[in-house]
Protein backbone atom coordinates (compact mmCIF):
# COMPACT_ATOMS: atom_id res chain seq x y z
CA UNK A 1 0.00 0.00 0.00
CA UNK A 2 1.11 3.16 -0.95
CA UNK A 3 1.78 5.57 2.19
CA UNK A 4 -0.15 8.95 0.84
CA UNK A 5 0.65 11.11 4.30
CA UNK A 6 2.81 14.34 3.21
CA UNK A 7 6.42 14.04 4.16
CA UNK A 8 8.07 15.99 6.90
CA UNK A 9 11.10 16.87 4.46
CA UNK A 10 8.96 18.61 1.90
CA UNK A 11 7.50 20.55 4.18
CA UNK A 12 10.89 21.85 5.74
CA UNK A 13 12.20 22.37 2.19
CA UNK A 14 9.68 24.76 1.56
CA UNK A 15 10.17 26.79 4.45
CA UNK A 16 13.85 26.98 4.28
CA UNK A 17 13.74 28.41 1.28
CA UNK A 18 10.85 30.78 2.17
CA UNK A 19 13.44 31.98 4.83
CA UNK A 20 15.92 32.48 2.44
CA UNK A 21 14.38 34.28 -0.47
CA UNK A 22 14.59 37.59 -0.58
CA UNK A 23 11.33 38.99 -2.62
CA UNK A 24 12.60 41.16 -5.84
CA UNK A 25 11.45 44.62 -6.15
CA UNK A 26 8.79 44.61 -8.70
CA UNK A 27 9.40 45.43 -12.28
CA UNK A 28 7.03 45.74 -15.61
CA UNK A 29 3.50 44.07 -14.89
CA UNK A 30 1.37 43.35 -17.97
CA UNK A 31 -2.37 42.91 -17.25
CA UNK A 32 -3.64 39.40 -17.96
CA UNK A 33 -6.72 40.65 -16.54
CA UNK A 34 -9.06 41.44 -18.72
CA UNK A 35 -10.41 45.13 -18.14
CA UNK A 36 -14.16 45.82 -16.76
CA UNK A 37 -16.54 47.17 -20.06
CA UNK A 38 -19.02 48.82 -17.71
CA UNK A 39 -21.11 50.47 -20.87
CA UNK A 40 -21.07 49.75 -24.12
CA UNK A 41 -19.14 51.22 -26.82
CA UNK A 42 -22.40 53.88 -27.81
CA UNK A 43 -22.56 55.15 -24.26
CA UNK A 44 -19.02 55.28 -23.69
CA UNK A 45 -19.37 57.35 -27.28
CA UNK A 46 -21.95 59.82 -25.38
CA UNK A 47 -19.95 60.61 -22.46
CA UNK A 48 -16.88 61.60 -25.02
CA UNK A 49 -19.04 63.66 -26.66
CA UNK A 50 -20.27 65.09 -23.50
CA UNK A 51 -17.03 66.07 -22.76
CA UNK A 52 -16.39 67.98 -25.74
CA UNK A 53 -19.33 69.63 -25.54
CA UNK A 54 -18.60 70.67 -22.17
CA UNK A 55 -14.99 72.13 -23.51
CA UNK A 56 -16.46 73.89 -26.51
CA UNK A 57 -20.05 75.39 -25.20
CA UNK A 58 -19.29 75.68 -21.57
CA UNK A 59 -15.21 75.71 -22.00
CA UNK A 60 -12.45 75.66 -19.83
CA UNK A 61 -10.62 78.15 -17.62
CA UNK A 62 -6.56 78.32 -18.13
CA UNK A 63 -5.69 81.08 -15.81
CA UNK A 64 -2.30 81.39 -17.05
CA UNK A 65 -1.40 83.84 -19.52
CA UNK A 66 1.54 81.89 -21.23
CA UNK A 67 -1.12 79.31 -21.74
CA UNK A 68 -3.62 81.68 -23.38
CA UNK A 69 -1.65 83.24 -26.05
CA UNK A 70 -0.86 79.64 -26.79
CA UNK A 71 -4.24 78.39 -27.33
CA UNK A 72 -4.72 81.08 -28.94
CA UNK A 73 -2.32 80.29 -31.53
CA UNK A 74 -3.31 76.95 -32.07
CA UNK A 75 -6.74 78.23 -33.11
CA UNK A 76 -8.56 78.21 -30.00
CA UNK A 77 -11.42 80.58 -29.37
CA UNK A 78 -10.06 82.03 -26.03
CA UNK A 79 -11.95 84.35 -24.29
CA UNK A 80 -10.56 86.79 -21.50
CA UNK A 81 -9.61 83.29 -19.27
CA UNK A 82 -11.82 80.98 -20.80
CA UNK A 83 -10.92 78.70 -23.71
CA UNK A 84 -13.25 76.95 -25.78
CA UNK A 85 -11.59 73.78 -27.38
CA UNK A 86 -13.21 72.06 -30.65
CA UNK A 87 -12.87 68.54 -30.58
CA UNK A 88 -11.07 67.92 -33.13
CA UNK A 89 -8.40 70.15 -31.79
CA UNK A 90 -8.44 68.45 -28.60
CA UNK A 91 -8.42 64.77 -30.22
CA UNK A 92 -5.16 65.45 -32.96
CA UNK A 93 -3.45 66.64 -29.68
CA UNK A 94 -4.16 63.71 -27.32
CA UNK A 95 -3.56 61.32 -30.40
CA UNK A 96 0.33 62.66 -29.60
CA UNK A 97 0.91 60.94 -25.85
CA UNK A 98 2.86 57.78 -26.08
CA UNK A 99 1.16 54.98 -24.84
CA UNK A 100 4.20 53.55 -22.88
CA UNK A 101 7.23 55.09 -21.50
CA UNK A 102 9.91 53.85 -19.08
CA UNK A 103 11.04 55.47 -15.67
CA UNK A 104 14.03 54.32 -14.03
CA UNK A 105 15.55 55.52 -10.95
CA UNK A 106 19.28 55.00 -10.12
CA UNK A 107 19.62 51.89 -8.31
CA UNK A 108 19.79 48.67 -10.28
CA UNK A 109 16.20 46.62 -11.00
CA UNK A 110 14.54 50.33 -10.64
CA UNK A 111 13.39 50.26 -14.24
CA UNK A 112 9.83 49.89 -15.41
CA UNK A 113 7.68 50.86 -17.80
CA UNK A 114 4.62 52.30 -17.72
CA UNK A 115 1.78 51.85 -20.60
CA UNK A 116 -1.71 51.05 -21.56
CA UNK A 117 -1.50 48.01 -21.02
CA UNK A 118 0.58 47.69 -17.26
CA UNK A 119 -0.25 48.63 -13.98
CA UNK A 120 2.75 49.90 -11.45
CA UNK A 121 2.53 51.00 -7.51
CA UNK A 122 3.19 53.82 -5.84
CA UNK A 123 2.63 55.11 -2.01
CA UNK A 124 0.60 57.71 -0.85
CA UNK A 125 1.62 61.68 -0.90
CA UNK A 126 0.74 65.13 0.02
CA UNK A 127 0.09 63.72 4.00
CA UNK A 128 0.14 66.81 6.46
CA UNK A 129 -0.22 64.04 9.48
CA UNK A 130 1.61 61.11 10.38
CA UNK A 131 0.21 57.97 12.19
CA UNK A 132 3.11 56.84 14.29
CA UNK A 133 4.10 53.45 15.16
CA UNK A 134 1.91 53.34 17.63
CA UNK A 135 -0.84 54.41 16.44
CA UNK A 136 -0.09 58.69 17.59
CA UNK A 137 -1.40 61.12 15.08
CA UNK A 138 0.72 64.09 14.80
CA UNK A 139 1.87 66.75 12.19
CA UNK A 140 4.45 65.07 9.70
CA UNK A 141 8.36 66.14 10.04
CA UNK A 142 11.25 66.18 7.59
CA UNK A 143 12.19 63.26 9.65
CA UNK A 144 8.92 61.35 8.85
CA UNK A 145 9.48 62.17 5.40
CA UNK A 146 13.00 60.33 5.72
CA UNK A 147 11.88 57.24 7.85
CA UNK A 148 8.51 56.63 5.08
CA UNK A 149 11.10 56.88 1.69
CA UNK A 150 13.83 54.74 3.94
CA UNK A 151 10.95 51.80 3.96
CA UNK A 152 9.61 52.70 0.63
CA UNK A 153 13.36 51.94 -0.29
CA UNK A 154 13.30 48.43 1.41
CA UNK A 155 9.52 47.53 0.09
CA UNK A 156 9.47 45.51 -2.76
CA UNK A 157 6.28 45.97 -3.38
CA UNK A 158 6.74 49.75 -4.71
CA UNK A 159 7.54 51.00 -8.30
CA UNK A 160 8.77 54.22 -6.97
CA UNK A 161 8.81 56.68 -4.22
CA UNK A 162 5.96 59.04 -4.23
CA UNK A 163 8.13 62.44 -3.36
CA UNK A 164 6.17 64.30 -0.82
CA UNK A 165 4.96 61.17 1.03
CA UNK A 166 4.04 63.46 3.69
CA UNK A 167 4.11 67.54 4.09
CA UNK A 168 7.59 67.76 6.26
CA UNK A 169 5.45 71.00 8.72
CA UNK A 170 8.82 71.56 10.85
CA UNK A 171 10.47 73.25 7.46
CA UNK A 172 8.86 76.87 6.14
CA UNK A 173 6.94 76.41 2.99
CA UNK A 174 9.03 78.24 0.23
CA UNK A 175 12.40 76.20 0.97
CA UNK A 176 10.31 72.86 1.96
CA UNK A 177 10.61 71.49 -1.69
CA UNK A 178 14.02 71.80 -1.45
CA UNK A 179 14.39 69.18 1.71
CA UNK A 180 11.23 66.77 0.37
CA UNK A 181 14.02 66.56 -3.04
CA UNK A 182 16.81 65.85 -1.08
CA UNK A 183 15.10 63.30 0.91
CA UNK A 184 14.00 61.75 -2.35
CA UNK A 185 16.75 61.67 -4.08
CA UNK A 186 19.45 60.54 -1.36
CA UNK A 187 17.25 58.21 1.11
CA UNK A 188 16.05 56.18 -2.42
CA UNK A 189 17.45 55.28 -5.60
CA UNK A 190 13.75 55.40 -6.79
CA UNK A 191 12.59 56.99 -9.38
CA UNK A 192 9.95 59.38 -7.32
CA UNK A 193 7.61 62.30 -7.49
CA UNK A 194 9.27 66.01 -8.04
CA UNK A 195 7.55 69.01 -7.02
CA UNK A 196 5.30 70.93 -9.41
CA UNK A 197 3.67 74.35 -7.10
CA UNK A 198 4.91 76.75 -9.40
CA UNK A 199 8.22 77.65 -11.95
CA UNK A 200 10.85 77.81 -9.52
CA UNK A 201 10.08 74.54 -7.28
CA UNK A 202 9.43 72.65 -10.10
CA UNK A 203 12.41 74.13 -11.88
CA UNK A 204 14.59 73.38 -8.70
CA UNK A 205 13.30 69.60 -8.60
CA UNK A 206 14.59 69.02 -12.14
CA UNK A 207 18.18 70.52 -10.88
CA UNK A 208 18.20 68.56 -7.94
CA UNK A 209 17.70 65.37 -10.19
CA UNK A 210 19.98 67.20 -12.70
CA UNK A 211 23.07 67.47 -9.82
CA UNK A 212 22.33 63.43 -9.29
CA UNK A 213 21.43 61.61 -12.19
CA UNK A 214 23.76 63.73 -14.85
CA UNK A 215 22.49 66.16 -17.32
CA UNK A 216 22.77 63.77 -20.40
CA UNK A 217 21.11 60.70 -17.89
CA UNK A 218 18.10 62.91 -17.42
CA UNK A 219 17.50 64.64 -20.77
CA UNK A 220 17.12 60.89 -22.54
CA UNK A 221 15.79 59.05 -18.99
CA UNK A 222 12.42 60.09 -16.96
CA UNK A 223 13.45 59.93 -13.56
CA UNK A 224 10.78 62.11 -12.45
CA UNK A 225 7.14 62.33 -12.58
CA UNK A 226 5.24 65.68 -11.62
CA UNK A 227 1.40 65.72 -10.54
CA UNK A 228 -0.34 68.54 -12.32
CA UNK A 229 -3.69 69.11 -10.28
CA UNK A 230 -6.59 70.09 -12.05
CA UNK A 231 -9.19 72.48 -9.77
CA UNK A 232 -12.57 71.18 -10.55
CA UNK A 233 -14.62 72.44 -11.24
CA UNK A 234 -12.95 73.53 -15.02
CA UNK A 235 -9.96 75.56 -14.58
CA UNK A 236 -6.31 74.98 -14.66
CA UNK A 237 -4.76 77.37 -12.67
CA UNK A 238 -0.38 79.19 -13.22
CA UNK A 239 0.72 77.45 -10.56
CA UNK A 240 -0.15 73.80 -11.83
CA UNK A 241 0.35 74.60 -15.72
CA UNK A 242 3.90 76.45 -14.79
CA UNK A 243 5.07 73.26 -13.23
CA UNK A 244 3.42 71.25 -16.28
CA UNK A 245 5.62 73.45 -19.00
CA UNK A 246 9.12 72.88 -16.72
CA UNK A 247 8.89 69.10 -17.01
CA UNK A 248 7.33 68.41 -20.59
CA UNK A 249 10.54 70.63 -21.45
CA UNK A 250 12.80 68.72 -19.67
CA UNK A 251 11.70 65.46 -20.49
CA UNK A 252 9.91 64.03 -17.78
CA UNK A 253 6.45 62.79 -16.85
CA UNK A 254 3.57 65.07 -16.40
CA UNK A 255 0.59 63.55 -14.33
CA UNK A 256 -2.77 65.67 -15.39
CA UNK A 257 -5.19 64.91 -12.60
CA UNK A 258 -8.74 66.58 -11.93
CA UNK A 259 -9.69 66.49 -8.34
CA UNK A 260 -13.11 65.27 -8.23
CA UNK A 261 -15.39 65.10 -4.63
CA UNK A 262 -18.95 63.99 -6.69
CA UNK A 263 -21.79 66.45 -6.02
CA UNK A 264 -19.42 69.01 -4.58
CA UNK A 265 -17.23 70.34 -7.64
CA UNK A 266 -19.20 67.74 -10.02
CA UNK A 267 -22.97 67.26 -10.72
CA UNK A 268 -24.66 64.60 -8.37
CA UNK A 269 -24.55 62.20 -10.89
CA UNK A 270 -21.61 59.68 -11.95
CA UNK A 271 -21.89 59.37 -15.65
CA UNK A 272 -22.03 63.25 -15.73
CA UNK A 273 -19.12 63.63 -13.12
CA UNK A 274 -17.36 61.62 -15.33
CA UNK A 275 -18.11 63.57 -18.57
CA UNK A 276 -17.05 67.12 -16.31
CA UNK A 277 -13.44 65.08 -15.54
CA UNK A 278 -12.89 63.75 -18.40
CA UNK A 279 -13.42 67.40 -20.19
CA UNK A 280 -10.73 68.52 -17.50
CA UNK A 281 -8.21 65.62 -18.05
CA UNK A 282 -8.35 66.19 -21.73
CA UNK A 283 -7.86 69.48 -21.62
CA UNK A 284 -5.08 69.55 -19.70
CA UNK A 285 -3.24 66.27 -21.94
CA UNK A 286 -4.08 68.47 -24.78
CA UNK A 287 -1.89 71.21 -23.22
CA UNK A 288 1.31 69.03 -22.46
CA UNK A 289 1.27 68.24 -25.99
CA UNK A 290 0.70 71.33 -27.30
CA UNK A 291 3.58 72.53 -24.65
CA UNK A 292 5.26 69.61 -26.62
CA UNK A 293 4.65 67.02 -29.04
CA UNK A 294 5.02 63.54 -27.61
CA UNK A 295 5.19 64.63 -23.58
CA UNK A 296 4.65 61.69 -21.19
CA UNK A 297 1.57 61.91 -20.40
CA UNK A 298 -0.95 60.28 -17.79
CA UNK A 299 -4.66 60.85 -17.63
CA UNK A 300 -4.85 61.37 -14.04
CA UNK A 301 -8.18 61.44 -11.74
CA UNK A 302 -8.73 61.19 -7.91
CA UNK A 303 -12.59 60.67 -7.72
CA UNK A 304 -14.39 60.72 -4.31
CA UNK A 305 -18.11 60.71 -3.32
CA UNK A 306 -19.27 63.40 -0.92
CA UNK A 307 -21.19 62.49 2.02
CA UNK A 308 -24.85 64.23 1.72
CA UNK A 309 -24.82 63.68 5.90
CA UNK A 310 -21.84 66.13 6.70
CA UNK A 311 -20.04 66.93 3.19
CA UNK A 312 -17.18 64.73 3.86
CA UNK A 313 -15.23 62.61 1.12
CA UNK A 314 -16.31 58.97 1.49
CA UNK A 315 -13.62 56.36 -0.30
CA UNK A 316 -14.29 52.64 -1.12
CA UNK A 317 -18.05 53.85 -2.76
CA UNK A 318 -19.74 51.57 -4.94
CA UNK A 319 -19.86 55.16 -7.30
CA UNK A 320 -15.76 55.53 -6.86
CA UNK A 321 -15.91 51.92 -8.70
CA UNK A 322 -17.98 53.03 -11.27
CA UNK A 323 -16.45 56.11 -11.91
CA UNK A 324 -12.82 54.13 -12.27
CA UNK A 325 -14.59 51.51 -14.58
CA UNK A 326 -15.83 54.28 -17.09
CA UNK A 327 -12.11 56.34 -16.81
CA UNK A 328 -10.82 52.96 -17.47
CA UNK A 329 -12.97 52.31 -20.71
CA UNK A 330 -12.14 56.58 -21.61
CA UNK A 331 -8.51 56.30 -21.67
CA UNK A 332 -8.31 53.12 -23.41
CA UNK A 333 -9.95 54.58 -26.23
CA UNK A 334 -7.64 57.73 -26.40
CA UNK A 335 -5.02 54.67 -25.70
CA UNK A 336 -3.60 56.80 -22.96
CA UNK A 337 -2.22 55.30 -19.84
CA UNK A 338 -4.23 56.20 -16.93
CA UNK A 339 -3.78 57.01 -12.94
CA UNK A 340 -6.41 56.06 -10.19
CA UNK A 341 -5.99 56.46 -6.46
CA UNK A 342 -5.09 52.43 -4.89
CA UNK A 343 -5.25 52.23 -1.27
CA UNK A 344 -7.49 55.16 -0.56
CA UNK A 345 -9.27 54.94 2.85
CA UNK A 346 -11.58 57.73 5.19
CA UNK A 347 -10.82 55.79 8.24
CA UNK A 348 -9.50 57.63 11.53
CA UNK A 349 -7.50 54.27 12.53
CA UNK A 350 -5.51 51.58 10.79
CA UNK A 351 -8.93 49.07 11.36
CA UNK A 352 -11.36 47.14 9.59
CA UNK A 353 -13.06 49.99 7.75
CA UNK A 354 -9.47 51.43 6.51
CA UNK A 355 -8.71 47.74 5.00
CA UNK A 356 -12.43 47.54 3.80
CA UNK A 357 -12.20 50.72 1.63
CA UNK A 358 -8.75 50.43 0.55
CA UNK A 359 -9.62 46.87 -0.58
CA UNK A 360 -12.66 47.86 -2.79
CA UNK A 361 -10.41 50.40 -4.38
CA UNK A 362 -7.83 48.11 -5.40
CA UNK A 363 -10.00 45.75 -6.91
CA UNK A 364 -11.63 49.05 -8.56
CA UNK A 365 -8.65 50.00 -10.50
CA UNK A 366 -7.18 46.81 -11.12
CA UNK A 367 -10.51 45.04 -12.89
CA UNK A 368 -10.54 48.80 -14.70
CA UNK A 369 -7.28 48.28 -16.11
CA UNK A 370 -5.74 51.19 -14.16
CA UNK A 371 -1.92 51.76 -15.20
CA UNK A 372 -0.32 53.77 -12.54
CA UNK A 373 -1.91 53.57 -9.21
CA UNK A 374 -1.03 56.19 -7.23
CA UNK A 375 -1.36 56.12 -3.18
CA UNK A 376 -1.21 52.25 -3.11
CA UNK A 377 0.53 52.52 0.57
CA UNK A 378 -0.50 53.98 3.80
CA UNK A 379 -3.67 56.25 3.24
CA UNK A 380 -5.93 56.88 5.39
CA UNK A 381 -8.41 59.55 7.06
CA UNK A 382 -9.14 60.87 3.32
CA UNK A 383 -5.55 61.83 2.69
CA UNK A 384 -4.79 63.49 5.73
CA UNK A 385 -2.32 61.27 7.53
CA UNK A 386 -0.07 58.74 6.20
CA UNK A 387 -0.04 55.84 8.31
CA UNK A 388 3.28 54.07 8.50
CA UNK A 389 1.70 50.68 9.51
CA UNK A 390 -0.59 50.66 6.50
CA UNK A 391 2.32 51.82 4.10
CA UNK A 392 3.72 48.32 5.07
CA UNK A 393 0.88 46.15 4.89
CA UNK A 394 -0.13 47.70 1.55
CA UNK A 395 3.25 47.50 0.54
CA UNK A 396 2.51 43.49 0.73
CA UNK A 397 -0.60 43.94 -0.97
CA UNK A 398 0.80 45.39 -3.81
CA UNK A 399 2.69 42.07 -4.75
CA UNK A 400 -0.35 40.49 -4.03
CA UNK A 401 -2.38 42.62 -6.77
CA UNK A 402 0.92 43.12 -9.00
CA UNK A 403 0.30 38.89 -9.27
CA UNK A 404 -3.50 38.82 -9.83
CA UNK A 405 -3.52 41.53 -12.30
CA UNK A 406 -0.76 39.71 -14.41
CA UNK A 407 -3.37 36.76 -14.52
CA UNK A 408 -2.77 33.27 -15.36
CA UNK A 409 -0.78 31.18 -17.68
CA UNK A 410 -0.68 27.31 -18.84
CA UNK A 411 2.92 26.99 -18.89
CA UNK A 412 3.11 24.38 -16.78
CA UNK A 413 -0.49 22.49 -17.48
CA UNK A 414 0.75 19.90 -19.31
CA UNK A 415 3.73 18.96 -16.24
CA UNK A 416 0.70 19.18 -13.84
CA UNK A 417 -1.59 16.91 -15.70
CA UNK A 418 1.38 14.24 -15.19
CA UNK A 419 1.33 14.44 -11.67
CA UNK A 420 -2.80 14.40 -11.90
CA UNK A 421 -1.92 11.20 -13.14
CA UNK A 422 0.58 10.14 -10.73
CA UNK A 423 -1.14 11.06 -7.34
CA UNK A 424 -4.63 9.87 -8.93
CA UNK A 425 -7.59 9.71 -5.88
CA UNK A 426 -7.09 9.88 -2.95
CA UNK A 427 -3.37 11.17 -2.66
CA UNK A 428 -1.58 14.48 -1.84
CA UNK A 429 0.79 16.32 -3.80
CA UNK A 430 2.96 17.92 -1.04
CA UNK A 431 5.87 15.86 -1.62
CA UNK A 432 5.22 15.72 -5.27
CA UNK A 433 8.02 16.50 -7.65
CA UNK A 434 5.71 18.60 -9.05
CA UNK A 435 4.61 20.53 -5.92
CA UNK A 436 8.68 20.46 -4.98
CA UNK A 437 9.72 22.47 -7.98
CA UNK A 438 7.48 25.05 -8.14
CA UNK A 439 5.99 25.77 -4.40
CA UNK A 440 8.13 28.85 -4.32
CA UNK A 441 6.07 30.63 -7.18
CA UNK A 442 3.12 28.87 -7.65
CA UNK A 443 1.12 30.52 -4.61
CA UNK A 444 2.29 33.94 -3.06
CA UNK A 445 3.22 33.30 0.37
CA UNK A 446 2.67 36.83 2.26
CA UNK A 447 4.46 37.29 5.33
CA UNK A 448 2.42 40.33 7.15
CA UNK A 449 -0.90 38.38 7.15
CA UNK A 450 -1.41 35.65 9.73
CA UNK A 451 -2.14 32.26 8.46
CA UNK A 452 -1.36 30.46 11.84
CA UNK A 453 -3.47 27.96 14.06
CA UNK A 454 -4.92 29.96 16.91
CA UNK A 455 -3.20 28.25 19.21
CA UNK A 456 0.04 28.49 17.64
CA UNK A 457 -0.90 32.99 17.01
CA UNK A 458 -1.62 33.02 20.48
CA UNK A 459 1.68 31.52 21.76
CA UNK A 460 3.13 33.60 19.69
CA UNK A 461 1.82 36.91 21.17
CA UNK A 462 -1.52 37.32 19.74
CA UNK A 463 -0.34 40.00 17.26
CA UNK A 464 -2.97 41.45 15.54
CA UNK A 465 -2.25 43.62 11.85
CA UNK A 466 -0.92 46.81 13.30
CA UNK A 467 1.33 44.85 15.88
CA UNK A 468 2.85 42.62 12.97
CA UNK A 469 3.03 45.84 10.57
CA UNK A 470 4.67 47.65 13.09
CA UNK A 471 7.14 44.91 13.85
CA UNK A 472 7.78 44.59 10.38
CA UNK A 473 8.42 48.78 9.96
CA UNK A 474 11.15 48.31 12.45
CA UNK A 475 12.68 45.72 11.02
CA UNK A 476 13.33 47.74 7.59
CA UNK A 477 13.73 50.51 9.19
CA UNK A 478 16.73 48.67 11.13
CA UNK A 479 18.16 47.10 8.01
CA UNK A 480 17.81 50.47 6.17
CA UNK A 481 21.12 50.78 4.15
CA UNK A 482 21.55 54.31 2.60
CA UNK A 483 21.48 53.50 -1.42
CA UNK A 484 25.54 54.38 -2.61
CA UNK A 485 25.65 57.72 -4.11
CA UNK A 486 28.82 59.44 -5.03
CA UNK A 487 30.08 61.74 -1.28
CA UNK A 488 30.89 64.54 -4.27
CA UNK A 489 26.77 64.52 -5.54
CA UNK A 490 25.57 64.50 -2.47
CA UNK A 491 27.70 67.63 -1.52
CA UNK A 492 27.03 69.14 -4.39
CA UNK A 493 22.72 68.86 -3.17
CA UNK A 494 23.55 70.15 0.06
CA UNK A 495 25.26 73.14 -1.78
CA UNK A 496 22.34 74.19 -4.04
CA UNK A 497 19.41 73.58 -1.01
CA UNK A 498 21.86 76.22 0.68
CA UNK A 499 22.16 78.82 -1.51
CA UNK A 500 18.51 78.66 -2.82
CA UNK A 501 17.51 79.08 1.16
CA UNK A 502 19.40 82.02 1.01
CA UNK A 503 17.70 83.02 -2.29
CA UNK A 504 14.51 81.99 -1.67
CA UNK A 505 12.91 83.96 2.06
CA UNK A 506 11.09 81.93 4.45
CA UNK A 507 8.62 83.98 4.69
CA UNK A 508 4.76 83.46 3.81
CA UNK A 509 4.28 87.20 3.48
Amino acid sequence: MTDKRPARRGRAVRKNHRESQVTPRLSTIRYGLKPTEFVSADELEHIHQASLWILKEVGIDFRDDVALRQWKDAGADVRGERVHLDGDLVESLIANVPERFKMTGRGDNTRFEIGVDTVSFCPMQGAPNIRDLDGTRRFSTIDDLSRLNRIIQMSPGFHMATGFACEPTDIAVPWRHLHINRSNLVDTDLATFGLTTGQERAEDSIEMARIVYGDEFLRENAVLMGQISGNSPLVWDSTMLEGLRVYAEANQVVLCSPFVLGAANTPADVVATVAQLNAEAIAGIAYAQLVKPGTKTIYGQYSVSVSMKNGAPMSGMPEVSQMNALVGQLARRYNIPWRTTASQASSKSFDAQSGYESATSYMAALTSNANFLLHAGGWDEAGMVHCINKLVADGEQNLLMAKYAAGVNFDRLDEAMKAIRRIGPGGHYLSDAFTLKHFQDAFFSPEILDYEAFELWQAKGSKDMPMRTREKAEQLLNEYQQPALDVGRIEALDEFVVRRESEISPSLA
